[in-house]
């Protein structure tokens, strides 16, 4: 699972501390459907950031991010 192939739940900018720019935020449905996948990314600095928020996924799946900014689902 990646981010081209997970199903988006929500996707908002949000302004976080007054920013100027704003942060892509965007949630993904975990493999097993109880939780999420978050990713943020503030376009223009090159930051990015992906976690899963699932205690079931997290014994199996980890969270890598690679060129540019996108994120994959692994087994451990």
């Amino acid at each position: 699972m990646n981010e081209t192939t997970a199903t988006l739940l929500l996707f908002e900018e949000r302004y976080p501390n007054g920013a100027n720019t704003p942060t892509e935020h965007r949630e993904y449905a975990c493999p097993c459907g109880k939780g999420k996948v978050i990713h943020e990314r503030v376009p223009g600095f090159g930051e990015n950031d992906a976690w899963l928020e699932c205690e079931v996924c997290k014994t199996g799946y980890k969270v890598v991010t690679g060129c540019g900014h996108l994120w994959e689902l692994r087994k451990k």
